[in-house]
């Protein structure tokens, strides 16, 4: 998935907000670091017209495709996932950075997917899991919360093996 980036334009509306853009368009603006691909942008907001929005930055001039990011394929031209799980290059190999990166995915989707206040329970137990062995032990409930969620069921999936890759 390729990540994104502000034009010019874009930059220049985060400087003097002229109103030309919704609060979604504006959010999704924000996000766009030139860093994170649009998967990781759709985490961040779920919303049905994600990439609707994300389509009128690029059309409208705000963001742009960084140089260097892998084009996006269609479902039908996509290579075959390898067969055996390899980390991702972001991941760090110290156990203990892993498993505060992976306890930090954890309460944020929670938080982002579930509200603040809901499954404090849940955040509690993974805030004072002591390793990734602890996390692993809580996943299936993380899940369920995931799957409970209208605006994270679609993608849960690929949120929990984001976070397998990690733990």
């Amino acid at each position: 998935m390729p990540a994104y980036a502000k034009t010019r334009k874009g930059l220049e509306e985060m400087e003097v907000r002229r109103g030309a853009l919704g609060p979604r368009a504006r959010r999704l603006l924000i996000l766009a670091d030139g860093k994170r691909d649009s998967a990781e942008l759709q985490c961040m907001l779920p919303d049905p017209a994600f990439a609707e929005t994300l389509a009128e930055l690029e059309r409208e001039g705000y963001i742009e495709v960084v140089a260097g990011a892998a084009p996006q394929e269609s479902a039908s031209s996509a290579a075959p996932a390898p067969a055996t799980p390899t980390r991702p290059a972001d991941v760090p190999e110290d156990p203990a950075a892993r498993h505060q990166m992976a306890r930090n995915f954890m309460l944020n989707t929670l938080k982002t997917f579930s509200g603040p206040y809901a499954k404090l329970s849940l955040m509690e137990r993974i805030d004072a899991s002591r390793d990734s062995a602890e996390l692993r032990l809580l996943l299936e409930d993380w899940m369920k919360a995931m799957n409970e969620s209208s605006a994270a069921r679609p993608q849960a999936a690929a949120l929990r093996a984001r976070l397998e890759a990690v733990i």
